[in-house]
């Protein structure tokens, strides 16, 4: 890219940021489209509950799994090439599982789970690609928080709009066309980004750490297997308890091998910020209330207040929606106040309402929950805006890439346990004889619970940042 006449922001940078919005559009957009569809593949494949949850999490667990090797291959590759390369995944995948609707029983089902997984892979892909394109393209901080609030509005507008697309498919053809959007946008995607992207790298100094890689994708995608399994089969089950166990010792390999390596896929000195532990840890955590509420909600919606999939969608929009409409909002205010502020306001707001959807009972009606998820959705803004950009205003421009990639990797793997392990909670409460209701209000206690947890942390971070600053004052003026 070449310099404008203003000297200061590259050529390009509106349709950079436009195909990084559009991007992470496409990778939510499947996660909410088949959340609403699971009954009806249900009912064509004759799948079990296990089976269903594993349509979502093949989807979700490649995604954690791939997202930090993703960062490495686009700062040495060039993230251009990385970004058609993830898009085109998500052809192949969603073409997989559009076929897969075609079929019957169990062979329907092996294929969708593979075209998931193959989406997935693209998805994990494509999500540090698009913050590091706008990192590049946007190297001013407080210019970048601007756009890092419409790739939020991006990925949350996916969510929001995949259950209305896949409840109006629903209503006319079978299931395998709710993949089809999905597919036609990632072509359009491809041939705009083929013709037009720059391409960017940061090669310097990096390589190919495939000890990481390998011991970092073992340690996301089978621990997260061992607590799916967990909830599923028993936690004495031989699949949970190995899964467990090799997620956890590839967990502890992989720091082992990322303290020698001379070329690490995270560097662990990372962690060294206030900043971005917190940050990684709120990113974890607020995932795994957001997308765990959601599952309980629709679970909560659907089976105890009988709402078809086009009306859980029509209520689930004013936490979604509300989150897209405040995005852009909320990076404007990225730019004014320190991201790490805006994220902890977020996580506060987000504690109010996890109380607050305790008071909803079986006959709560549309406008006494609407008002509750508008506020949870607003709490949503600020964590997803806040969490992504004090993760790379915490770290050197050129580290911008891989900080992305940890706190995204920490976001999805957040993201993929919030379903299993409130799964679990809501499934334990009413098997001993809780009501569906009870088992709903415990689950956003947890959630509430490990959001103040985070908000914590972070107003910890802010003291000590602060703390630092006026040691460096006091040293300044010593020396003066």
């Amino acid at each position: 890219m070449t310099a404008d006449t203003a000297g200061r922001r590259p050529v390009g940078v509106g349709l950079t940021v436009a195909l990084a919005v559009v991007g992470v559009f496409v990778t939510y957009f499947p996660i909410s489209a088949v959340s609403i569809s699971l009954t009806a593949i249900g009912q064509s494949t004759g799948a079990s509950t296990s089976d269903l949850q594993w349509v979502s999490d093949a989807y979700i667990v490649p995604m954690a799994a791939t997202i930090l090797s993703a960062g490495v291959f686009g700062d040495l590759h060039g993230r251009r090439r990385v970004y058609l390369f993830g898009i085109a995944l998500t052809i192949l995948g969603a073409t997989t599982a559009a076929v897969a609707g075609t079929l019957d029983g169990r062979s329907a089902l092996h294929l969708l789970w593979t075209g998931q997984a193959i989406a997935g892979a693209g998805g994990g892909i494509m999500l540090p690609t698009t913050l590091a394109l706008i990192a590049h393209a946007v190297p001013n901080l407080r210019e970048r928080a601007r756009y890092v609030g419409m790739w939020s509005a991006g990925l949350v507008g996916g969510l929001a709009i995949g259950p209305f697309v896949s409840g109006v498919i629903l209503e006319h053809v079978g299931w395998g066309w709710i993949f089809v959007p999905t597919a036609v946008l990632a072509v359009g995607l491809f041939v705009v980004a083929a013709a037009r992207l720059p391409e960017s790298s940061s090669p310097e100094g990096r390589r190919m750490d495939w000890p990481g890689q390998v011991t970092a994708t073992l340690a996301i995608a089978v621990g997260i297997y061992g607590v799916i399994e967990g909830g599923q089969a028993g936690w004495g089950a031989p699949q949970t308890v190995i899964g467990l166990a090799v997620g956890a010792v590839s967990l502890v390999a992989f720091v082992w091998v990322e303290a020698r390596s001379s070329s690490p896929l995270m560097r662990l000195d990372l962690f060294r910020s206030p900043e971005f532990s917190a940050s990684g840890f709120a990113a974890l955590v607020a995932l795994f209330a957001l997308v765990g509420a959601g599952f309980l909600l629709s679970i909560f919606l659907g089976g105890t207040q009988h709402l078809s999939p086009l009306e859980i969608a029509t209520r689930m929009v004013f936490l979604n929606g509300v989150t897209g409409v405040a995005s852009p909002l909320v990076g404007r205010l990225i730019g004014r106040v320190a991201p790490v502020a805006v994220l902890t306001s977020g996580l506060a707001i987000g504690v109010v309402a996890m109380f607050l959807l305790t008071a909803v009972q079986a006959d709560t009606g549309f406008a006494e929950l609407a008002w509750r998820l508008a506020l949870l959705g607003i709490a949503q803004a600020l964590m997803l805006s806040g969490v992504s950009v004090a993760a790379i205003q915490s770290v050197p421009h050129a580290l911008a890439g891989m900080a992305g990639a940890a706190n995204t990797a920490l976001r999805q793997t957040g993201a993929a346990l919030g379903p299993a392990v409130l799964g679990v909670i809501f499934a334990e409460r009413v098997a001993g004889g809780a009501s569906t209701t009870g088992a709903l209000h415990t689950g956003m206690v947890v959630n509430a619970l490990l959001l103040l947890v985070a908000l914590a942390a972070c107003v910890a971070s802010m003291r000590a940042r602060a703390t630092a600053r006026a040691r460096v004052g006091a040293l300044s003026a010593e020396r003066a």
